[in-house]
């Protein structure tokens, strides 16, 4: 008697409504019947949630006043806001002048920056006379006639720069044949490159 009343009780059961957690389509009756008849599906629901029963509280309507936590960040001493706006740090435009670029020779006078003694046979020296006022127009052209002054440093047909180590290729993969053991009608064949 009981498998029937919980039978009767599943087939009288009312399935519930895709509108109850959702908002329904078609806001007034016309459009919802519309909706029912236009769809493919009509019962599947708009997805938006019932605002007033879900969301609780609703946003914006909580009393209180938002606060900032007081903390380093929030303190102005020694935090200016163009240290903190990292939208605006620009790369600094960098200004050489003649005098610093003639200090620059006079610290290292070879070409690529570096410092290299003479041969123990050629009885020169890298050293290069100071300008005696280094401000002045003429001092940087001094000093970089003393630093291109002789030609066994510059690049000729003769004496051209070291060529990269690798400029051939090393290795060249060729594929091994029966290397390793296959079916021909594999789905994915592997092959054995050295």
């Amino acid at each position: 008697m009981s498998v029937f009343r919980a039978t009767r009780t599943l087939l009288n059961k009312v399935p519930e409504s895709p509108d109850k957690y959702h908002i329904p389509n078609g806001v007034t009756p016309f459009w919802h019947k519309v909706h029912q008849l236009m769809s493919t599906n009509p019962d599947v629901s708009t997805g938006l949630p019932r605002n007033l029963q879900f969301r609780y509280p609703p946003p914006a309507s909580r009393p209180e006043k938002p606060a900032t936590v007081p903390s380093r960040a929030s303190d102005i001493a020694d935090n200016m806001y163009y240290h903190r706006d990292f939208r605006r740090k620009y790369p600094k435009l960098d200004v050489v002048t003649q005098q610093y670029l003639t200090e620059l020779l006079l610290a290292s006078p070879n070409e690529d920056g570096t410092k290299s003694l003479p041969l123990p046979e050629s009885g020169a020296s890298t050293d290069l006379t100071r300008p005696d006022d280094l401000a002045s127009p003429t001092a940087f052209t001094q000093v970089l006639a003393q630093v291109h002054n002789s030609s066994e440093h510059k690049y000729s047909p003769k004496n051209m720069p070291p060529k990269f180590p690798s400029t051939s290729p090393q290795h060249i993969l060729k594929l091994q044949k029966g290397a390793l053991p296959r079916d021909k009608y594999d789905y994915f064949p592997v092959e054995n490159y050295a």
